[in-house]
């Protein structure tokens, strides 16, 4: 028998060749506005379809999948299409086309391969490995826990399409019978014949596709299986005082539609994927490919043990490393059903298909050598790899602290990619230069790394300090508070004693917008699932603090470059027209002008000017504010 240790290697994926393309309906209806067509009601949707894939790919040879169906909603006739070649499928190019009810094509979407394809024209038996030298490859080079050593291939019909199909009897350690057929696979290297295995482990589905003329040549592998595990401290739980669980399947199917652990078709065991890579990086240096990462296995299981009263900080590094993969994974899927869109330049290896440039997952240093007591993000232009150091801390006496396992701190890092890329449009990350708009980038990453961790037993009387567990008191001169008592801070503190760098000027800008979160959590009130629901038909969420995290976002893409607290607070009141209409108006100005930053706000020979009033009809005074 394999070791269940040796089942848990990296599962092999060829690089995808060819990435899919999609035609939507707006081009699809302006095709049909340039070259109106009759479709006669009597003509099939499939032989629409197939006329359609014949135009977009001359020659492409096609079978119509038995899935094929008509929506009871919608009406939309739905083909699935797979490209063949000598009458056996190419498994990796695939095709799909929507019909209307009037025969129009609503859209469609294809990577099938153009031109003339370099194949065999006949597939000989005399050069096929047999599909049990295929199988044993797949068990040593993936490391399935299986024996086949007594396998025998018993040849049946065909179950995908190909003319040599086997079921494999003999084989140990399996929940059913294995089983094999003939068909090509697209590669860098051109189509090869491959043995398409299919095998039943229990705790994972694997579709394994094996060169049928070298058994240690796996071009690829799919888990039809993605229960994903991670035991951590789950989102929203800010410091690591309580007990880890394991959480399952954690991705968003709208942000992360493949999981946490591919890219494209590069596929991970470990703590990589579409949105970052998390690795230790004790020496501090630059490289981090090769550097320890925590490894879940084939079955992507990331349960490690983390004792923080542990003086030796390295002992949990797979804990530390699952924590920030976990953490940065959930905040990226948050910030995109937010609006962080690819579109906008946020933080993927592979784009799925909505614009953007792809090749830029976050590189994750946990336990960063280079400094204690800090953390950082280098924020680069779409298209290119930001990079976040995450620090011990010391400061707090004891054991070392690690950052890793602090969520506003990781939250607080990786909000300096959503408002560099944001400002200005995302080619560009130099438009929070001045000391005003880099403080603002510092007091966003405060607002949302507190944001993130309120829960259902505050109110807005309750008071945050960022980093508290990391340092053991907080790293801003007052918490976060809607008392004019507990944080004194008006848009006059702005410059003065203690305010003249970017971290204190940010404290300021982070304290307002938490006076708007919670203004909108008394209107909306709460939801304890980080992710937004929103009213039908609309992107607004439902609940108050979602809706504060929208704003926010929101309003970076409206401003300008080199905003300023003024031109910041007018871009989230506009987002709210754009968004809401204004439904908002009042609570955001009132939340404003609280902490001076009302209607007539100035700034007057570099000194910050305080101004209470908000617009008429949402009348309140300073005295009203301080009660």
């Amino acid at each position: 028998m394999v070791s269940t240790a040796t089942a848990h290697r990296q599962l092999y994926a060829i690089p995808e060749t060819r990435h899919g393309s999609y035609i939507n309906s707006e081009e699809h209806a302006a095709a049909r506005r340039l070259r109106p067509r009759e479709v006669s009601a009597t003509v099939e949707p499939q032989e629409i379809a197939l006329e359609h894939i014949k135009k977009a790919t001359p020659g492409a040879e096609v079978r119509l999948r038995p899935d094929y169906y008509i929506d009871e909603d919608t009406g939309v006739w739905h083909g699935y299409f797979t490209q063949t070649l000598n009458g056996l499928d190419i498994e990796n190019t695939q095709a799909n086309v929507n019909v209307l009810r009037d025969g129009t094509i609503l859209s469609s979407g294809s990577s099938l391969l153009k031109g003339k394809l370099d194949a065999p024209s006949v597939v000989r038996r005399d050069m096929l490995i047999d599909p049990v030298e295929a199988l044993k490859g797949a068990i040593e080079k993936l490391g399935y826990p299986i024996d086949a050593e007594n396998a025998q291939a018993v040849q049946q019909n065909s179950f995908t399409g190909g003319r040599k199909s086997y079921v494999f009897v003999g084989v140990e350690g399996v929940k059913n019978e294995p089983k094999a057929d003939l068909a090509y696979y697209t590669t860098e290297e051109g189509l090869k014949a491959v043995w398409r295995l299919e095998t039943d482990l229990d705790d994972n589905y694997m579709i394994t596709y094996v060169n049928a003329n070298d058994a240690n040549d796996v071009v690829g592998a799919i888990d039809y299986v993605s229960d994903a595990t991670y035991r951590v401290y789950p989102f929203g739980t800010n410091d690591p005082t309580g007990e880890r669980v394991l959480v399952t399947n954690p991705a968003n199917s709208v942000a992360s539609p493949n999981g946490w652990h591919k890219a494209g078709s590069k596929s991970y065991t470990d703590t990589r994927g579409n949105n970052g890579f998390a690795q230790e990086n004790w020496d501090g240096g630059s490289d981090y490919i090769d550097n320890v990462r925590g490894s879940g296995g084939s079955s992507l299981k990331f349960d490690f043990p983390y004792d923080p009263s542990t003086t030796d900080a390295k002992s949990y590094i797979s804990a530390a490393t699952t924590q920030l993969f976990y953490t940065v994974n959930m905040y990226h899927d948050l910030l995109e059903v937010l609006g962080f869109t690819e579109a906008a330049g946020n933080f993927e290896e592979v784009n799925t298909g909505s614009g953007g440039i792809g090749g830029d997952a976050v590189q994750l240093n946990a336990q960063d050598g280079s400094g204690y007591n800090n953390a950082n993000f280098l924020t680069l232009p779409d298209g290119q790899r930001p990079r976040m150091r995450m620090y011990l801390w010391n400061a707090a006496g004891g054991p070392l602290r690690d950052g890793d396992f602090d969520e506003s701190i990781v939250v607080h890092e990786y909000t300096h990619g959503l408002s560099n890329r944001l400002t200005g449009g995302p080619s560009t990350t130099s438009c929070l230069s001045t000391t005003e708009a880099g403080g603002m980038g510092e007091g966003w990453g405060d607002f949302y790394g507190t944001a993130v961790r309120i829960n259902p037993n505050d109110t807005r009387n309750t008071n945050y300090a960022l980093a508290e567990w990391a340092n053991g008191k907080g790293i801003r001169k007052y918490p976060y508070s809607t008392s004019l008592t507990t944080n004194p801070t008006l848009y006059s503190t702005v410059g003065t004693t203690g305010f003249t760098e970017v971290h204190s000027i940010g404290s300021i800008w982070a304290n307002m917008l938490y006076e708007v979160m919670w203004n909108l959590e008394d209107k909306y009130g709460y939801d304890k699932d980080p992710f937004p629901k929103f009213r039908a038909g609309t992107k607004i969420p439902i609940n108050g603090r979602q809706l504060a995290m929208k704003l926010v976002l929101e309003g970076m893409k409206l401003q300008p470059c080199r905003p300023t607290f003024l031109t910041a607070r007018t871009a989230i009141i506009d987002a709210d027209v754009a968004l809401t209409g204004g439904e908002n108006k009042c609570e955001l100005w009132r939340a404003f002008a609280k902490r001076g930053l009302g209607v007539n706000a100035k700034t007057s020979r570099s000194t910050k000017v305080d101004d209470f009033s908000v617009p008429s009809g949402c009348a309140s005074t300073r005295k009203a504010f301080r009660a």
